[in-house]
């Protein structure tokens, strides 16, 4: 169990950093709620990428080109009609 040291650093577990996505030298932001102490990475503003956009959506299915969604585009149309 993580403990604070007389410096007033704690050890975040490596379960913690790992499924933050922490890493070295990232800014972090801690509130009092009550009498929970809550952490948070600071967010930045990186400009984002249209290739990164099915990462930032949480997608993990396959890779579909632009021909393909255009043809379900498409087809999904003609059943509107």
């Amino acid at each position: 169990m993580p403990t604070l040291s007389s410096h007033g650093d704690v050890h975040i577990p490596d379960n913690l950093i790992h499924a933050l996505g922490l890493k070295p030298g990232v800014e972090l932001i801690f509130e009092r709620q009550g009498d929970a102490i809550v952490m948070r990475p600071v967010k930045t503003n990186t400009p984002s990428r249209v290739e990164d956009g099915p990462k930032i959506l949480g997608y993990s299915g396959p890779t579909v080109s632009l021909e393909e969604m255009e043809d379900a585009i498409a087809k999904g149309a003609e059943h509107s009609l």
